[in-house]
């Protein structure tokens, strides 16, 4: 269960909400937002008919009052050391009373309240008569939320010790970043343990109503094409249909899993595949996919569910070539130029289906075409393929080394779509999502090897 911030995107983030119960702290500078935040948390909760208490250790209760607009049933109060005859001055809208500090830390960590803020958590520990009984009377309040399962959030500025970030259960980093000369706030979950949330940093937008987290992106594609890989779809929202995906690897990273698993969704759709690649990695790699998620690839081209568009051979005699259909087999050697092999499967397939999926593996071609002429292939295509005679998902499988960065950045800026996976230093496979019209992108994730269909998943 959680507890709405007040913040659609908030929530979002954190998985639904602060987890019923557990206390979340907003750490950032100063008018960053974080009391906005945590004040539109109290307001959530009064909304909710939940009874609410507000503290705060350094500001007078009229500033509050004025700057935070808090709701109505919300309980109000400050916190300041009583120089005077020691203990703590406690200030309400009813009145005021000096008590000792253990006595704070039992009212504000009473059953009563639902949601507690204390803003400007670091302020406590100098409440008590000394640093170190602050500090264990701030750990004692942790631990009497969590025993009275009132849901809390705290504000601390950058400075704090990080004693207080971590016994929270979640936290939330706000800070401001210089853009283009334009000091602008912006926002991350940091930590929180035991759920999913967003890592991915946000903007924060201040206005008149308060501080909303803004949305990174809209899921504007409605009709994506699958996997059936679960983490995979979630991530990207699936293929783009009558659309371009740039599956950007480093030539130690295989794409194929996540392509090939495309590849067997199309076929049990009845969607015929296409395949640009070198024929060895179809009769063995491809093969090795297919075969155990769907069927071999010899069926599936005898069902007229699969061709290839052959780069490399330069007669269908050669060895590699002969044990497929001839009729599913696009020799680009006869055909004269890699252009005109797709035009030729183009119309070959044009009339009969309704849907197809191609995958480009790049370098299997690059020997035929130079940077500019990949350009015009492209534009080509997008001109007389997409959204043509039926619904094309266009997968291009791109090696930067082999690309290199100019044309790998062209086909990114022109893609509706891109993945990267690559290996790092430490031997794993990661993946990311740099661009996608649905799903979430800006995600890193590492992928895992499976044994069976689909063989990967994304951790």
């Amino acid at each position: 269960m959680s507890r709405s911030t007040g913040d659609e995107m908030l929530d979002e983030m954190l998985g639904g909400g602060v987890p019923e119960g557990r206390t979340l702290l907003l750490r950032g500078p100063s008018g960053v937002g974080k009391s906005r935040l945590a004040m539109q948390f109290l307001d959530a909760g009064a909304d909710a008919d939940e009874d609410c208490l507000y503290v705060t250790t350094d500001e007078p209760l009229g500033v509050v009052r004025t700057s935070l607009d808090p709701a109505e049933p919300i309980t109000l109060a400050a916190v300041h050391r009583d120089t005077s005859g020691g203990g703590v001055r406690f200030v309400t809208a009813d009145g005021a009373d000096t008590i000792p500090f253990g006595s704070l830390i039992e009212r504000l960590s009473a059953d009563e309240w639902d949601r507690l803020v204390v803003d400007g958590a670091g302020g406590l520990v100098e409440l008590a008569p000394d640093r170190e009984r602050g500090r264990h009377g701030r750990f004692h309040l942790l631990e009497r939320l969590d025993d009275h399962e009132t849901t809390a959030v705290l504000t601390a500025t950058d400075d704090e010790p990080g004693s207080v970030a971590r016994l929270a259960h979640g936290v939330v980093d706000c800070w401001r970043e210089e853009i283009e000369g334009d000091a602008r706030p912006f926002c991350r979950v940091e930590k929180l343990r035991s759920r999913d949330h967003d890592t991915r940093r946000h903007a924060l937008a201040h206005d008149d109503d308060g501080v909303t987290v803004s949305a990174r992106e809209w899921a504007t594609h409605e009709d994506p094409f699958r996997t059936g890989i679960p983490s995979l779809d979630d991530l990207t929202g699936g293929f783009v249909r009558n659309g371009t995906t740039l599956f950007e690897h480093d030539g130690t990273a295989d794409h194929w899993p996540f392509t090939a698993a495309l590849a067997a969704r199309a076929v049990e759709q009845d969607a015929p595949v296409v395949l640009v690649t070198a024929p060895g990695t179809l009769v063995n790699r491809v093969d090795d996919l297919l075969a155990d998620a769907v069927a071999p690839v010899t069926e599936l081209m005898d069902r007229n569910l699969l061709y290839l568009i052959d780069p490399i051979s330069r007669s269908p005699g050669e060895p590699v070539v002969a044990g497929l259909d001839t009729d599913n087999v696009v020799l680009q050697e006869e055909e004269g130029s890699i252009q005109e092999a797709f035009r030729t499967l183009v119309a070959e397939l044009g009339g009969r289906v309704e849907e197809a999926v191609a995958i480009i593996e790049h370098s299997a071609m690059a020997h035929l075409v130079t940077e500019n002429e990949s350009r015009q292939l492209y534009y080509w295509a997008d001109g007389n393929v997409m959204n043509g005679e039926y619904d094309l998902t266009l997968v291009l499988a791109g090696d930067r080394a082999v690309a290199g960065d100019r044309l790998t950045a062209f086909f990114s800026g022109v893609a509706d779509q891109v993945m990267r996976t690559w290996r790092g230093s430490d031997e794993l496979q990661y993946l990311s999502v740099p661009k996608s019209p649905a799903g979430t992108p800006g995600h890193t994730r590492v992928v895992e090897p499976l044994e069976d269909p689909p063989y990967v998943q994304l951790r």
